[in-house]
C-alpha cells in the first residue's frame, strides 16, 4: 500500500484526511471565484469601465500569466510533498523568516475574504428577497444565517462541503451557459462580432482597470495545494485540478465576455451597462428565458455567493490549521478532528473570529457594499504579492536543490511568471485606490498594513531562531514530512548544493 493510501485510511489525530478526486477538488476551489456572481457583477465592469469590447482577450491574457505561474507552482508540489501553499513554498525557496511572514499575511488575507463574503452574502440575499416584495430585513441577519451554516459544514470532513460546492458550481456554470449557448449559435440580436480579439480594441480604453477586474475573477485556484492531505494521489490530483481551474476559468470568462459584447453589439454594450453593469447579463438572460426564470436565476446568485464564502472559509481554516500544527499559532488549532479528519478547531475559531470582526462594522452602521468591496480589493492585492514572492521562491528553490525537472518547469516558465506577476502587481498598485473605492491615503495605509503583517512574521521568526530553535525549524512545515512521499513516489531527495 502506498504512503498516500495509508494516510487516507489511518491518519493519526493531528493530520487532515480525505479522498477528493481531481474534479471535486477543482470544483471546490473554483467555487471561491464565484463564476456566476463574477459574470453578473464583476466581468461587466471590465467592459463598461475598462477596455470595452476587448475585455474577452484580457481574460485570456491574465489566464496565461496564471498558467505560467502554475507550471512552477505544481512542480514544487511534486518535489516538496508537504501540505501547505504560499508559506511552505516561500519558506523552502526564500527562507523561514519570509516564509512565516507569508504564512501570517496569507492567513489574514483569507480572513479578510471571509469577512467580506459575509457582507456580500447579506446584501445579495436582501436584494433577492426584495424581488419578491420582502424588504426591511437587515442584511446582517442573512449573514448570520450563512455564518451558522458554514460553521456546521466546516466542522466535518472536506468531502461534505466539497459535494455541496460541486453541486452549486454545476448550477452556476449551467446558468451562465444557458445564456452563452444561444449567442454562440445565433450571434444574438446584433449578429456575430470578432472585434473583441483585434489588437486596436484590446489595447483601447483603460487596460489597467480591465486587468484588475480580470485578476479578481481568478482568485481561488491557488488553494488546491492546501488540500494535499485530503485528496487521492496528490502528486497527480493537485496539478490536474489547478490546470482545470485556470483553463476552465479563462475559457469560461472569455467566452462569457464575448457573448455579452456580441449580444448587445460592440457599439452599444458599454452604454447599456454604464449605470448598472448587472443589466448586461440579467437583461440578456431575460431576453431568452423570460421574467419568471430570470427571477429564479437571480435567486441562485445567492448560492453562488454562499459557495464562494464556504470555499474561502475552508482555505482560511486550513491556513490556521497549518500554522497551529507547526507551532507558529496556538497548537490547538493544528489538531484535526479524529473522527472526520477535518480542521474542526481551526474552523470553529475562524468562524468566531469572523463574527467578532464583523460586529463593529454592523454596530457602526457601515455600508456593507463598501465593506465587502474594500475587503475583496485588499485580499486580491495581497494575493498578488504572494504570487510574486512564490514565483521568485520557485526560481531559487530549484537553484539550490538537485532535481530531475526540465528547464521549462524550473527556469523559463517561472521567469516568465515573475515578469507577468510583477506586471500585474504594478497595475494593481496603481489602481488599488479605485479597486477599494477609497482615497489614496486610505489605500496607502492598507498597503502599509500588508507590509507590516509580512514584517511581523519575519520578526517573530528571527526571535524564534534564538529562543525556540525547534519551533523555528517547523516554520512552513519544514521540520519533516508527515508522509515519506519521496521514497514512495521516486522523487529525488532534496540535497542542497554546496
Amino acid at each position: 500500500m502506498s504512503a498516500n493510501a495509508t494516510s487516507q485510511t489511518s491518519a493519526p489525530q493531528g493530520e487532515l484526511r480525505g479522498k477528493m478526486g481531481t474534479l471535486q477538488l477543482a470544483l471546490t476551489v473554483l467555487a471561491m471565484a464565484g463564476p456566476l456572481g463574477n459574470v453578473i457583477g464583476v466581468l461587466p465592469l471590465g467592459i463598461t469601465r475598462g477596455n470595452g469590447i476587448g475585455t474577452p482577450t484580457i481574460y485570456l491574457f491574465v489566464g496565461l500569466i496564471f498558467l505560467l505561474f502554475a507550471v512552477g507552482f505544481t512542480t514544487m508540489t511534486r518535489n516538496l510533498p508537504k501540505a501547505g501553499a504560499f508559506n511552505t513554498y516561500i519558506t523552502a525557496g526564500l527562507g523561514r523568516p519570509l516564509g512565516l511572514g507569508a504564512g501570517y499575511l496569507t492567513t489574514f488575507t483569507y480572513f479578510v475574504f471571509v469577512v467580506g463574503s459575509y457582507a456580500f452574502f447579506g446584501v445579495s440575499t436582501a436584494n433577492a428577497f426584495a424581488l419578491f416584495g420582502i424588504t426591511g430585513i437587515p442584511w446582517w441577519l442573512f449573514s448570520l444565517a450563512e455564518w451558522m451554516i458554514i460553521a456546521c459544514l466546516g466542522y466535518f470532513n472536506v468531502e461534505v462541503s466539497g459535494k455541496v460546492l460541486a453541486g452549486l458550481m454545476a448550477v452556476e456554470v449551467g446558468l451562465v451557459m444557458l445564456f452563452n449557448i444561444p449567442v454562440m449559435f445565433t450571434g444574438g440580436p446584433e449578429g456575430y462580432q470578432f472585434q473583441s480579439f483585434q489588437p486596436e480594441y484590446v489595447l483601447s480604453g483603460d487596460l489597467g482597470v480591465a486587468t484588475l477586474f480580470a485578476i479578481a475573477c481568478y482568485i481561488g485556484f491557488e488553494t488546491t495545494v492546501i488540500y494535499r492531505d485530503e485528496v487521492k494521489n496528490p502528486r497527480k490530483t493537485i496539478p490536474r485540478a489547478m490546470y482545470i481551474a485556470i483553463i476552465g476559468l479563462g475559457l469560461f470568462y472569455s467566452l462569457s465576455a464575448w457573448c455579452l459584447v456580441t449580444f448587445w453589439g460592440p457599439d452599444n454594450v458599454a452604454a447599456v451597462g454604464a449605470d448598472d453593469p448587472t443589466v448586461l447579463f440579467n437583461h440578456g438572460f431575460l431576453h431568452y428565458f423570460g421574467q419568471t426564470f430570470t427571477q429564479i436565476m437571480t435567486l441562485l446568485v445567492v448560492t453562488s455567493v454562499f459557495a464562494g464564502g464556504l470555499s474561502t472559509h475552508n482555505a482560511f481554516s486550513r491556513y490556521l490549521f497549518m500554522l497551529g500544527r507547526d507551532g507558529n499559532l496556538p497548537r490547538y488549532l493544528g489538531t484535526a478532528n479524529p473522527r472526520f479528519g477535518s480542521p474542526s478547531k481551526a474552523s470553529i475559531t475562524g468562524t468566531v473570529l469572523a463574527v467578532i470582526f464583523v460586529l463593529p462594522f454592523i454596530l457602526g452602521g457601515m455600508n456593507p457594499v463598501t465593506m465587502y468591496a474594500s475587503m475583496f480589493g485588499f485580499g486580491t492585492f495581497s494575493l498578488i504579492v504572494m504570487f510574486v514572492l512564490t514565483s521568485v521562491a520557485v526560481l531559487r528553490y530549484f537553484r539550490i536543490v538537485r532535481h530531475s525537472e526540465s528547464v521549462w518547469n524550473t527556469i523559463i516558465a517561472p521567469v516568465l511568471a515573475v515578469l507577468g506577476m510583477g506586471f500585474l502587481l504594478v497595475l494593481s498598485s496603481i489602481y488599488y485606490p479605485m479597486s477599494i473605492e477609497a482615497p489614496v491615503l486610505v489605500a496607502s495605509l492598507e498597503q502599509l498594513l500588508l507590509l507590516l503583517i509580512l514584517a511581523a512574521g519575519v520578526v517573530v521568526a528571527l526571535r524564534l531562531r534564538r529562543s525556540n530553535p525547534a519551533a523555528y525549524r517547523r516554520i512552513g512545515n519544514t521540520a519533516g514530512d508527515h508522509h515519506d512521499e519521496r521514497q514512495a513516489t521516486g522523487v529525488l531527495p532534496i540535497v542542497r548544493r554546496q
